[in-house]
C-alpha cells in the first residue's frame, strides 16, 4: 500500500459508515396537479386558458392575439408539429416560420409542466430551437395535462431514463427584473407575457 492509499484508507476509517441521504419533498397542498399548476402559473403572472384538446389552440390563440391588439401573426418553427393543428379555425391568423422579435407572438409546446412551481419545461431539439423562448415579446405555450408532474425532480428522473437533451429551459412566468430601484420590469430577458393553453 503506497502513501496515497494509506491516506485514503485513513480518511475512510475516520468518516465511519456511509449513511444514505434523506430525500425530503415538501408535501403538495393538493393531489390535483393540474389545479396546482394553474394556481402557481397565475401567481407568477402567467395567464392560463383551459382548452379541451390541442385542436382548440388556433382559435384560442386568435382570441388572445385579438384581445391584446397584436399583429395577427404567430411564429411557429418550421419543423414543429404544432403546424399540423387546424389553423383554418383561425382564418385571421398568419403563420410565420421566421424567428420572432421582441414585438412578435410565438407559439410553442412545453415538454412538461411542474405543478409545485407553475414552471414550463422545454427540452432542446430540432422542433423548437432553444432561442425561441427568449426572443418573442409574447409567448403562447401549449401544455398537456398528461405532462404535468409534481416536482422538477420528477422531470429529471424521467429524462435520465431517456436521452438527455443538450439544454433544458425552465420558464416560470414572464421575464422580469427589479435591478433598477426595485421596480419590476417585464421583458428583461425574454417574453413580457406568457399565455398557457392547458389542454386535456
Amino acid at each position: 500500500m503506497n502513501a496515497r492509499d494509506l491516506v485514503l484508507e485513513s480518511i475512510r476509517r475516520g468518516r465511519g459508515e456511509a449513511r444514505p441521504s434523506v430525500r425530503y419533498a415538501h408535501p403538495l397542498k393538493t393531489n390535483d396537479l393540474s389545479a396546482l399548476f394553474v394556481d402557481k402559473a397565475r401567481a407568477s403572472i402567467a395567464s392560463v386558458t383551459e382548452i379541451v384538446s390541442a385542436e382548440e389552440a388556433p382559435s384560442a390563440i386568435w382570441a388572445i392575439v385579438s384581445a391584446a391588439q397584436n399583429a395577427a401573426r404567430v411564429h411557429v418553427p418550421l419543423e414543429s408539429n404544432l403546424r399540423e393543428l387546424p389553423w383554418h379555425q383561425a382564418p385571421g391568423l398568419n403563420l410565420s416560420t421566421l424567428p420572432p422579435s421582441g414585438e412578435d407572438t410565438a407559439f410553442s409546446a412545453a415538454d412538461y409542466g411542474v405543478a409545485e412551481t407553475g414552471t414550463l419545461v422545454f427540452l432542446s431539439g430540432p422542433r423548437t430551437p432553444s432561442a425561441w423562448h427568449f426572443r418573442p415579446g409574447r409567448e403562447i405555450v401549449l401544455v398537456r395535462k398528461s405532462t404535468i408532474v409534481p416536482r422538477l425532480e420528477d422531470v429529471l428522473a424521467r429524462i435520465r431514463r431517456e436521452k438527455m437533451p443538450a439544454t433544458m429551459n425552465l420558464v416560470t412566468g414572464p421575464s422580469r427584473t427589479a435591478d433598477v430601484e426595485q421596480t419590476i420590469e417585464l421583458g428583461a430577458h425574454g417574453p413580457r407575457a406568457i399565455h398557457i393553453l392547458l389542454a386535456g
